[in-house]
């Protein structure tokens, strides 16, 4: 993976977690003197430090890396609209074409296992290819036409 890609993604998190408000913050003293920070108000009433306004990570970014940024974010969003309409399409096809599809496949897999029945088996490999048998012929009897 190359240097830019890596320095990519390292900074794709920071760039969505941009914000106008500084962050909340509380400072907490506990019983035993210790002193935590964390994001909630303090059970035994900390203070609450203010960290200025949070500037986002994208106006840092130099020119070459935000030609780079915008050419993911155009892919992505390509993708996401191939996809977006494959979907459509496949929403508009007869409901139960994916029905159909499961049966011919049980029926390969039936096939298939009669066909190793036929040929010969090992005594441990012919209970397993009974059981197999006989889940797919339930399977097609109550579910394929």
């Amino acid at each position: 993976m190359s240097a830019t890609r890596i320095l990519f993604f390292g900074l794709v998190p920071f760039l969505l977690m941009e914000g106008s408000h500084g962050a909340q913050v509380y400072r907490c003293t506990e019983p035993d003197g210790s002193v935590s920070f964390q994001q909630q108000a303090c059970v035994n009433g900390g203070e609450r430090i203010e960290t200025g306004e949070a500037q986002p990570v994208w106006s840092s970014l130099r020119s070459g890396e935000k030609s780079l940024y915008k050419q993911y974010r155009k892919r992505d969003q390509e993708r996401l609209q191939r996809k977006r309409q494959l979907a459509k399409n496949n929403a508009r096809k007869k409901p139960g074409a994916a029905l159909l599809r499961a049966c011919w496949n049980k029926r390969k897999q039936l096939e298939a296992v009669r066909a190793k029945l036929r040929r010969g088996y090992s005594p441990a490999a012919g209970e397993n290819l009974r059981r197999k048998r006989d889940n797919y012929e339930d399977y097609l009897r109550t579910f394929c036409p």
